[in-house]
């Protein structure tokens, strides 16, 4: 019965080794200072009070479990996921709860001990309010909460930057090997761009609906190679749309607009920028997969926007599909893409039916 909880712990503090380090540490050098600072106040008070109860080495060590729970906790399980906007509710009740507990247990602390005579008290006690009442109670635990808040703070920002720094190194070296294999075996640019043009302008007059053809395959393939990204690596939003119009509309033209699509959107702000291809690729992916012939079930594709969130939804019947002009990223690469700008700040749902298959996709803006 106890084997498997002991397995859990261990698991627990393999994983989380480093963190709880340096926890201890942070926590010795707040108590060793603590200490420092009461003893060259009042000697004989210092000692008393760090003493009483089981001794100066266990009040230590329990100080210093009790310490590094309450970092852990403050840290990684309140102030980061408010940061990030995860679980909000959830942290803030731990936050709550964890120093209704902590009151508790320093009250019974002070008040439960046994007292030691008055005269002794008196000698011993140096401050204005009686250092056993629930006042100097109360102001002191006010004290140690808010020094353990801004601690705890001061170190998540810490980690915070350095997750986010070794996030953005990742993302470079995805985008340099990507870029690299790229160079290795793209046509140039520049030549398709001329060469498409040339078609365009002598098929113009004698069939205009095949160089339209052209031209929005050159757009295509335009935006794929040459799209403008921002330091954060993404595009705008109405570029990508147009890129995903353009991709819907090529198909259309290949099979004679018989493809059944039902497109929807609301992009009421087009100044938000994404992840480049992450709309495209699951497009195509619906074009790839999916039965686009049953005019019962078409492909259904909503794109909406406001100030804080773009929602994506795109829904197929499946079937045979049809071969599309693929980017070649694929949905696993999307989904690495996604973890490493947002972070746990996106929702990607797959809904996988006998018969259908659904996609919800719902990313943070300009953040």
């Amino acid at each position: 019965m106890l084997r498997k909880p002991f397995k859990s712990i261990l698991a627990f503090l393999k994983r989380n080794r480093k963190r709880l380090i340096l926890l201890t540490l942070m926590s010795l050098v707040l108590h060793g200072t603590l200490f420092f600072m009461a003893y060259m106040a009042n000697p004989e008070k210092t000692v008393y009070d760090f003493s009483k109860r089981f001794g100066l080495g266990i009040n230590t060590i329990l100080f210093i479990v009790e310490a590094v729970a309450t970092y852990y906790l403050l840290i990684f399980h309140v102030i980061l996921p408010l940061m990030h906007k995860v679980r909000k509710w959830r942290a803030l009740a731990i936050f709550f709860v964890m120093f209704a507990v902590k009151l508790g247990i320093s009250y019974w602390w002070l008040f439960s001990a046994p007292q030691e005579p008055q005269n002794t008290l008196e000698r011993l006690s140096t401050t204005a309010i009686p250092d056993d009442s629930v006042s100097w109670f109360l102001l002191w635990h006010a004290m140690f909460s808010l020094c353990d808040l801004v601690a705890c703070f001061s170190v998540a920002l810490m980690a915070e930057w350095i997750r986010k720094s070794k996030q953005q190194i990742i993302l470079e070296k995805q985008k340099a090997e990507a870029e690299l294999s790229a160079l290795k075996h793209q046509i140039n640019p520049h030549f398709l761009f001329n060469s498409l043009s040339f078609i365009y302008s002598k098929i113009m007059k004698s069939d205009e609906k095949t160089a339209e053809s052209v031209l929005i395959l050159a757009d295509i393939m335009r935006y794929a190679l040459t799209k403008r990204e921002d330091a954060h690596g993404r595009v705008n939003i109405m570029e990508e749309v147009m890129h995903l119009k353009n991709v819907i509309e090529i198909n259309q033209r290949r099979h004679d607009h018989r493809l059944n699509i039902c497109y929807d959107e609301d992009l009421t702000n087009s100044s938000a920028t994404i992840v480049p291809l992450v709309l495209i690729t699951l497009v195509e992916n619906a074009f790839k997969h999916g039965n686009l012939l049953d005019r019962d079930h078409p492909i259904l594709i909503n794109l909406h926007t406001n100030d804080r969130e773009l929602s994506f939804y795109i829904k197929n019947k499946k079937g045979k599909g049809i071969k599309e002009l693929s980017n070649g990223i694929g949905l696993q690469n999307i989904i690495r893409q996604l973890d490493l700008i947002y972070g746990s700040r996106y929702t990607l749902l797959l809904e996988d039916e006998p018969s259908t298959f659904a996609v919800r996709l719902k990313i943070p803006l300009n953040s």
